[in-house]
């Protein structure tokens, strides 16, 4: 086997271990935000899980570019996993940052509820509700994410 197989051989399967911690680190991340998205009423644990959720993205960002043997599906479907998770930190960052919310930042924060409930039919309020009660609030909390 020459040098060149031989460091072949080891990029495709440092590639493949990165796809795997890359896909982990997704799955971790969306997690923590629905995490802090069922605890948006109350500060202290919805910011825990979103720091968290947080972390995964940046990691998950940081890892993707050194991918080098991917396909443009694989890319794809992982990159609009990441998109999805940076939409749900986008709609988690409002909670608690203003006494006063926008009508805007409510229905963000209400859409992303309904999208980490799996997108039921009816009782759109129920969201809007809780959205608007998680902006204007900041409960504290012993319970933790976990």
């Amino acid at each position: 086997m020459t040098e060149l197989s031989k460091f072949q051989e080891l990029r495709s399967k440092t590639d493949k271990e990165l796809v795997q911690i890359i896909g982990n680190g997704l799955d971790l991340g969306i997690h923590h935000a629905g995490q802090a998205l069922s605890s948006a009423d109350t500060w202290e644990v919805a910011e825990r899980c979103r720091h968290r959720a947080k972390t995964a993205y940046t990691q998950v960002s940081r890892l993707l570019p050194l991918v080098v043997e991917m396909t443009a599906d694989e890319r794809r479907r992982v990159e609009s996993r990441l998109d999805h998770l940076k939409g749900l930190l986008d709609s988690l960052s409002a909670i608690g940052s203003t006494p006063t919310p926008t009508e805007d930042q409510i229905a963000a924060l209400a859409r992303s509820l309904w999208e980490a409930r799996g997108r039921p039919q009816g009782l759109p309020e129920q969201d809007w509700f809780l959205a608007e009660r998680a902006l204007k609030t900041q409960k504290r909390s012993h319970a933790g994410c976990v």
